[in-house]
């Protein structure tokens, strides 16, 4: 299914695919003493978009300082060039304050598609610059491309994961993606980029006002061995079977969105597209059927091995070892 983004109401710096540049805008997103992951992932994904198409690729970088590991990560991304809004009252995420700073940067540099990542402050501002600039956004996406034309196919579950749609904004411009952390490798790095300040001078008053301030979480990506538990656990107290597994190979229990509906694990612990996106090194999934959603946020896994009785489940055909067998009695192995 291919639909079309419809622009909404407002105008300030609206401007059409006949005034783009061929060019793909990346927000590089600070974080703790570096960049965010997701900045890494997109960077990846800008490159490789552009190779080929005549494209174009810069980052935009809005924060205080950057620390020398942040400036080192920056001259070293592959992208052509990084625009620097540095300012003090950066150092703290205002939504009102970085809106204006993309903003310019949009005014300046009129790129064609602008890549950003679906954290919180993400998921924030990229609608609150699609409005001025009558364009729209596709969240959320699990697979980026550039059709013949050159427009940015975004494609992303729809229908609660019964089909994947494939969104395109054929007019208005910039085209604006976000993307979940963990869908995307980061690839290699060739070359470094030019890195030059901006102004994004004035900024507005902000609204709020932060009066404290709580470490964010790290997304749990870093687990190395994750175990998935599915549909086929038949009941609450049997999850206490799969701890011995999990134990043994040092892995984190996690779940589809089934044992959450059923109250049995809080939605911290989800894998998809509704809960997180996983790269680690190993899944080991019980029971789990593979639907879209589940499967767009396990893309990251670098080895797959599935278990379960149907033979018809699609997370076996996409494994690197499928198993058909009962996680009961696979289980009982362990004890």
């Amino acid at each position: 299914m291919t639909v079309c983004n419809s622009p909404p109401g407002g105008r300030t710096i609206p401007y059409t695919k006949s005034g783009a540049r061929k060019l793909i805008l990346v927000l590089l997103q600070p974080y703790a003493e570096g960049l965010h992951p997701i900045s890494l992932e997109l960077m990846g994904a800008a490159r490789r978009l552009a190779a080929g198409n005549g494209f174009e690729t810069a980052g935009v970088f809005i924060g205080g300082e950057p620390s020398a590991a942040a400036r080192t990560q920056l001259e070293g991304c592959g992208l052509g060039e990084v625009h620097l809004y540095l300012d003090e009252r950066f150092r703290l995420f205002i939504l009102e304050l970085y809106a204006a700073a993309l903003l310019r940067c949009i005014e300046v540099l009129r790129p064609d598609i602008l890549l950003v990542g679906a954290t919180p402050e993400g998921r924030s501002l990229a609608p609150l610059a699609a409005v001025p600039l009558e364009t729209g956004v596709t969240a959320d996406c699990t697979e980026l491309a550039l059709d013949a034309e050159g427009l940015l196919v975004q494609t992303r579950p729809a229908f609660g994961g019964g089909l994947m749609a494939r969104i395109i904004t054929p007019d208005a411009r910039p085209q604006i993606a976000t993307v979940r952390y963990g869908i995307f490798r980061g690839g290699k790095a060739a070359g470094t980029a030019r890195l030059i300040p901006a102004d994004a001078a004035p900024l507005p008053t902000p609204q709020v006002q932060v009066e404290e301030l709580t470490a964010p979480s790290s997304g749990g990506k870093e687990a190395a061995y994750v175990l998935a538990l599915g549909g086929a656990v038949r009941a609450q107290e049997d999850i206490g079977l799969f701890k011995k597994m999990a134990q043994i190979t040092g892995a984190e229990i996690m779940c589809s969105r089934s044992l959450v509906e059923r109250g049995w694990f809080p939605q911290s612990s989800q894998i998809g597209l509704s809960g997180r996106c996983i790269a680690p090194r190993l899944l080991i999934t019980l029971g789990v059927s593979g639907s879209v959603q589940f499967m767009a946020g396990i893309q990251g896994a670098q080895k797959i091995c599935a278990l379960n009785t149907d033979p018809g489940a699609p997370i076996l055909r996409c494994a690197d070892i499928p198993l058909i067998c009962d996680i009961y009695q696979t289980a009982a192995l362990f004890y």
